[in-house]
């Protein structure tokens, strides 16, 4: 907090590498009319950079992690960011797609990666690891957090199992956590995956938190699976509720158009599990984080930049934040008793 209270007024006026052997190497941008700083070289496996050499040129690139990808490709927007970026700083940025969040974690901690693109999960072991630091998040629609709820088939809520405790018309909770979710004791969670935090973390923190124990839960690998599994279990074979991300758009597909009238919400969580966000690996100096987060935020203001980014992270924007923007997060992460080493592949 103290380092973003220090850069912060010099960002706002700015607004105004050595990879691992044998993995995909990353391919510098060179689009046309790029300046100098755009590395050039042909592609080849890095080498160690020398000893004397700065961070940010050709021998000592600065590397961008993107989203995890088992085959290794750089797509041309992915190319594009790191050019955008190059052009904005003066500095030779080259993109790299890892085969997984838990190689950008090692390679952060090894100084291979300087700017990582991680899940919540990830960003959290890296900075507990001291590998790594926040410094943006992305939006999606204009939102930078999301929250869980709790859901059940309305036969479940008409036979009188299970009473809700959320109005649908003002989005907001008619009871605490407590008075709301004592009602599953003892009965069996639809899970998304043991890795999803709306859909599992959060969901089982708060229950946690407030003693209810349930049966053991299914893990039925998704969202949408969630829905569709209480959608067509009325009696409660499979699971008696379910847990999945808040959304304002309930899943519609051939034989479920009527699933948000058939799957109801019981109760949900506060906003508090950030989306995906850029971290600066610690050992990158103050002047570059600086440099590098006013690039990324002008970026986000032209039309170029944003389809970019959009394209290569799947994000409608970018806010700046500190680490403490995932306390909350974390806090319903230890309640679920859950090891957060488990949660990060």
């Amino acid at each position: 907090m103290t380092r973003l209270r220090v850069l912060l007024p010099l960002l706002l006026t700015l607004t105004a590498c050595n990879l691992p052997v044998n993995q995909p190497t990353p391919i510098a941008s060179t689009p046309t009319e790029r300046p100098a700083a755009v590395s050039t070289q042909t592609p080849t496996p890095w080498p160690t950079p020398p000893p004397d050499a700065p961070l940010g040129t050709d021998e000592n690139p600065i590397v961008l992690s993107i989203l995890p990808s088992s085959g290794g490709e750089i797509s041309d927007a992915a190319r594009d960011v790191a050019a955008q970026l190059s052009h904005l700083t003066g500095l030779v940025i080259v993109p790299y797609a890892p085969a997984s969040y838990a190689e950008v974690v090692k390679a952060l901690g090894e100084g291979r990666i300087h700017i990582g693109f991680l899940a919540p999960f990830p960003y959290l072991l890296a900075h507990k690891k001291g590998y790594a630091d926040a410094a943006l998040v992305t939006t999606v629609f204009g939102r930078d957090l999301s929250a869980a709820q709790f859901i059940v088939n309305r036969e479940m809520v008409t036979n009188r199992t299970f009473t809700l405790y959320f109005d649908p018309a003002t989005g907001a909770n008619l009871a605490d956590a407590s008075t709301a979710l004592k009602q599953f004791a003892d009965k069996k969670p639809c899970w998304t995956d043991p890795y999803s935090a709306t859909g599992y973390v959060v969901p089982l923190g708060t229950l946690n938190e407030i003693g209810v124990q349930t049966k053991l839960g299914a893990f039925v690998q998704g969202h949408v699976t969630v829905i569709k599994s209480l959608y067509a279990d009325p009696e409660g074979r499979i699971c008696q509720f379910g847990a999945a991300i808040a959304d304002q758009q309930v899943f519609v597909a051939t034989g479920y158009e009527d699933a948000a009238e058939r799957v109801v919400v019981v109760w949900r969580t506060e906003p508090i599990v950030p989306f995906d966000g850029i971290a600066y690996a610690s050992s990158l100096p103050d002047e570059m984080r600086v440099s590098l987060s006013a690039a990324f935020l002008s970026m986000t203001r032209t039309e170029e930049g944003s389809a970019a980014l959009r394209d290569t992270f799947q994000i409608d924007g970018l806010k700046l934040v500190d680490d403490t923007f995932y306390d909350v997060l974390r806090r319903f992460l230890d309640e679920s008793g859950l090891l957060l080493s488990d949660l990060v592949r």
